[in-house]
C-alpha cells in the first residue's frame, strides 16, 4: 500500500492591497538622543544606527546643526561599549548641585535586544560609573562633528586666569576670580550683578562666548 506525505508550507496571506511590514529606516532609528540645556543653552547629541551623529548647540531657540558620520567599524565599537554597560542596576542617581542656570540632562538609550532606558540628571551631579562610560561613548561620538560653533567663542586653547573678563551667552559679564580647592573649576563674579558662579574647566567654552579683557601679567 503506498502512502501520500502530505507536507504543509507556511504561506503568508495578505489582503488585497495590503504590504508586508518592512524594518524601520536605519536613518530615523535613535539609538542614543542626549540632551542638556538651560535657559542660557541647549546642546543635543544623537547617534543613528546608520552611522550618523547629529549635534544642535546654542542659544535656546537658535541652536545650529551639524552632522558627523560613524564609519561601520566605528558603529560597531560604539555600541559595543554601550551594549556592555550595565545599566540595569542603575535605581537612583544622587543629587548634586543644582539652580536656575545649572543644565538639566536626559539621555534616552535603545540598544537592539535591550529595553530602553532614560535617566534625568544635572549637569554637575556624581554619576554611577556605567552612566559616565556611557557618556563618554557619547561624547566620543560627538567628537565625530565638526563646524558647530557658536559665532562668538573663546580663544582656541583659551586658559582662564583670575582678573579676565568674559562674556557669557546671555551678554551678561563675569570676572574670574580663583580656581576651585580641587582645580577643575572656575570661581567668577558678575561684573554688573551680585552673582557668583562655578563653573567647571571643561565646560568654559560653552557658558562664555568672548575674552572681553584680559588679565594684566
Amino acid at each position: 500500500m503506498r502512502r501520500t506525505g502530505l507536507f504543509f508550507v507556511g504561506v503568508l496571506l495578505l489582503a488585497p492591497g495590503a504590504r508586508a511590514a518592512s524594518p524601520p529606516d536605519d536613518r530615523s532609528v535613535q539609538l542614543f538622543d542626549y540632551t542638556c540645556q538651560s535657559p542660557l543653552g541647549r546642546r543635543q547629541v544623537v547617534l543613528f544606527a546608520n552611522g550618523t551623529v547629529r549635534l544642535r548647540e546654542g542659544e535656546p531657540g537658535k541652536e545650529e546643526m551639524g552632522l558627523g558620520e560613524l564609519n561601520p567599524q566605528e558603529l560597531r565599537g560604539a555600541v559595543a561599549r554601550l551594549a556592555e554597560e550595565k545599566l540595569g542596576e542603575i535605581d537612583q542617581l544622587p543629587s548634586g548641585v543644582d539652580g536656575d542656570w545649572v543644565e538639566r540632562c536626559e539621555l534616552d538609550l535603545t540598544l537592539a535586544d535591550r529595553p530602553p532606558r532614560s535617566f534625568r540628571f544635572r549637569r554637575y551631579d556624581t554619576l554611577p560609573l556605567p552612566l559616565s562610560r556611557v557618556l563618554k561613548v557619547v561624547e566620543d561620538c560627538a567628537g565625530k562633528v565638526g563646524g558647530v560653533k557658536s559665532k562668538e567663542h573663546l580663544p582656541e586653547g583659551y586658559e582662564p586666569k583670575p582678573g579676565d573678563v568674559l562674556k557669557r551667552v546671555d551678554g551678561e559679564t563675569f570676572e574670574v576670580i580663583a580656581f576651585t580647592a580641587d582645580k577643575k573649576g572656575v570661581e567668577l563674579w558678575g561684573v554688573d550683578q551680585p552673582l557668583t558662579l562655578y563653573v567647571l574647566l571643561e565646560q568654559m567654552g560653552k557658558e562664555f562666548v568672548a575674552l572681553v579683557s584680559r588679565a594684566h601679567p
